[in-house]
């Protein structure tokens, strides 16, 4: 009897993957896709073609590759001063995760004299923070509507708006910078109005359960593959807003007139004080006081206010303020209100006195 030839053909694996959403996304297959795979074994006997065999299902499922990331909007300070409050910086927080989460945020001013991302020295810190999520996705904070503190059900590849909500105190160093920085926290998501706990790392392999692992970076405050992610943020308080310079001229004298005139007794001498804003925003009330020189007396109505500097000289010009207004003769002092100046706009304050 002939020794039955047996021939095993191996027909290759087939992919039979039964995907639960068929979606696209960057990040890849979606945490909790099934993922089947059978195998088929084909052989002959004597020259025929036996019926092929089938393997067991190998099944698991794909696992939650964690990440988010959290950046500032626009990348630049926020410009504020000292005792304002709910003053606003803006942040994107990104859901790089293949699966929905939840994010726990929480923010905390930086070191006093560490190096800020804009390459500042902190000097102060902000009070009473506040994180809000963008509800209405309008890209504006607005009290009231905003109120929530953390994000709800974001999905893979989705972004959401937060803001940090904080008051700056009362004094400080002149050109205080505040650092301030955001961290967002992966947390479980599945259960919609509720937060969920913090997201861990799995340990142990399982292919029946979906597993986790943190693939985040460094931020600014946190360490790679932590399940959290932070950017960070300034405060920074305006400059001086003001610069004053006064000077004078003598307009003429009892013997020269106008001509070359000097400053003898009968002068008359003109007293300009020009200010101008060296800040970033409009300045208002701008109040300028200044004492009669002794040895001099006031000349009656030679105030001025408003007026413009030309060439670095105060020009004649602005408009005039009566007496009962500029002209204290109880304290021999003027006194006058530039109603505002814009960023680098000067304005001036001139009057006249006698020489005695």
């Amino acid at each position: 009897m002939k020794k039955a030839t047996q021939t095993l053909m191996f027909a290759g694996a087939s992919m039979a993957a039964l995907v639960a959403n068929t979606n696209a996304y960057a990040l890849g297959t979606i945490a909790g896709t099934s993922v089947n795979n059978t195998a088929t074994v084909g052989y002959s006997i004597g020259g025929i073609a036996q019926p092929t065999v089938p393997s067991n299902t190998a099944s698991f499922l794909v696992d939650r590759k964690a990440n988010l990331t959290v950046a500032q909007v626009g990348g630049a300070a926020t410009f504020t001063s000292y005792s304002a409050t709910s003053q606003v910086t803006t942040f994107t927080v990104t859901n790089t995760t293949n699966s929905v989460q939840d994010i726990q945020l929480a923010a905390a001013n930086a070191v006093i004299g560490s190096t800020t991302a804009l390459n500042h020295t902190d000097t102060y810190g902000v009070t009473n923070i506040r994180v809000f999520v963008d509800v209405n996705n309008d890209g504006v904070y607005e009290p009231g509507t905003d109120t929530a503190t953390y994000i709800d059900e974001l999905a893979p590849d989705a972004s959401k708006t937060v803001f940090i909500v904080a008051d700056t105190p009362a004094t400080g160093p002149a050109g205080g910078v505040a650092g301030i920085n955001l961290v967002g926290t992966l947390a479980v998501g599945g259960t919609p109005g509720t937060m969920g706990a913090v997201l861990l790392p799995t340990t142990v392999y399982d292919p029946t359960v979906v597993g986790t692992v943190f693939a985040d970076g460094a931020g600014s405050v946190d360490i790679a593959r932590d399940g959290k992610f932070s950017a960070e943020a300034e405060y920074d308080i305006y400059g001086v807003s003001a610069a004053a310079i006064k000077t004078f001229r003598v307009v003429s004298d009892p013997i020269n007139g106008t001509t070359t005139p000097q400053s003898i007794p009968g002068a008359i001498l003109e007293y300009c004080i020009a200010v101008q804003n060296t800040g970033l925003q409009t300045i208002t009330n701008v109040n300028v006081a200044d004492n009669i020189p002794t040895n001099t007396t006031y000349f009656p109505g030679s105030t001025y206010v408003g007026g413009t500097v030309l060439a670095g000289v105060c020009n004649i010009d602005g408009t005039s303020v009566a007496d009962s207004s500029a002209f204290n003769s109880t304290s021999n002092s003027i006194a006058t209100t530039i109603p505002s100046l814009a960023p680098t706009v000067i304005g001036t304050t001139r009057f006249r006195v006698t020489v005695n």
